[in-house]
Order: structure tokens, then sequence, then C-alpha cells
């Protein structure tokens, strides 16, 4: 499978899963889904979806960002760190109510993964 097919089998297993949770409103459901898909992949495929992971970071959907940090905390995906950087030096320039917050979540992951020694690459 290329990056491409895995961003686009991601990208419609979370907005079916997400969906799914606005309509039974239980916030957790599309993280759940995701955790098991994540669990259930190979190393090759885990390392295509660590780059889509890392590229939800940076997306405008505050539920996709927040879905992918807490994938990248559970599994502890180290190569989401620059992603991670970059979203936090986006954060310190938005002017979002909840930037603040976000930024501090972002900034607490960014120590976790670059003082841990078990984050993947």
């Amino acid at each position: 499978m290329t990056l491409s097919e895995t961003r686009d089998k991601m990208n419609l297993f979370w907005e079916s899963a997400n969906r799914e949770a606005l309509e039974l409103k239980d916030s957790y459901l599309a993280l759940d889904r995701l955790h098991t898909l994540y669990r259930g992949l190979d190393s090759l495929e885990r390392e295509l979806a660590d780059q889509v992971v890392a590229e939800w970071l940076l997306s405008d959907d505050e539920a996709k960002r927040f879905d992918a940090v807490a994938l990248i905390r559970d599994f502890k995906i180290g190569s989401a760190v620059p992603a991670l950087q970059r979203l936090a030096d986006e954060l310190d320039r938005s002017k979002d109510p909840g930037a603040g917050f976000e930024r501090e979540k972002v900034n607490g992951l960014l120590a976790e993964l670059t003082s841990d020694g078990t984050t993947t690459t």
C-alpha cells in the first residue's frame, strides 16, 4: 500500500468513525476505533499510518488534531516530533481562544517524546 492509499483509507475511516461518534454523542468513539485500527497494522503499514497521523496534526479540524495527538501519545510515535513542533509554532501565533490550552498539550507531548527513549521512528 502506498502513502496516498493509506492516507485515503485512514481519512475515510476517521470521517466515518467521527460521524458515528457525533450521531451517538460519544466523543471518544472515533479515537477508540482508531486505536483498534492502528493496533491491527503491521510494521510497514504503521510507518505509513504514522506519516498520516503526523499530517493530521496540521489539520484545520480540531477533532482530527485531538485524535492525532492522542494516537501519538498512546503509541509513542516519535516520527511525529517535527509535525508537533510545527503545530506548536502555529499555535503560538494563533489568536484562537483554545490555542493556549492546545499548545500546552502539544508541548507536554513533545517533552514526553523527546525525553523518552521508547519512541518509535
